[in-house]
């Protein structure tokens, strides 16, 4: 059965409804278990075993918060390990221009390093999911397009 990690940081709650509903997304995916995950509970056997793995986080100065950022810095000892699985990031934030883009993209970064396939959205915000503020219902839907375009794009690879 394949898997999908989906690990988050959330203070305020906004970015773990994000990923709630990117998970809602890809569990119609067949052969799919869908692993929810805090990032401070999140280990790295938790991304080794998964096909698919997705981060998200608020956006704190432009950047992934030191939570993820040291999941990711742990990541390196693994380096090689990681190539071929599905990426994609998400963020939340507390205003439009406030560091979005970069931080969805220092995420993919760490991904793209470690060999991993990144798929672009064309369907909203390009490189993954934002919400400015609490998810509201178009932020919510695309959170599950995000879902199931990844869902999708690994069954397409395990063919």
């Amino acid at each position: 059965m394949a898997q999908t990690l989906i690990s988050y940081y959330s203070k305020s709650g906004n970015t773990k409804k994000m990923a709630e509903c990117i998970a809602e997304g890809i569990k119609p995916t067949e052969g799919m278990e869908v692993i929810l995950k805090k990032v401070e509970d999140t280990v790295i056997e938790d991304m080794l075993n998964s096909d698919v793995i997705i981060f998200g986080c608020p956006t704190y100065f432009g950047v992934m918060t030191a939570g993820l950022k040291e999941l990711m810095d742990k990541s390196v000892k693994y380096f090689g390990k990681l190539n071929g699985k599905i990426g994609g990031a998400f963020t939340s934030s507390g205003a439009i221009g406030g560091g979005n883009e970069t931080t969805i993209l220092s995420i993919i970064q760490g991904f793209l390093i470690h060999g991993m396939i990144i798929q672009g959205f064309q369907k909203g915000n390009h490189y993954g999911p934002v919400s400015i503020g609490a998810p509201d219902e178009a932020v919510k839907e695309e959170c599950v397009r995000y879902g199931k375009m990844l869902g999708d794009l690994s069954v397409k690879i395990s063919k």
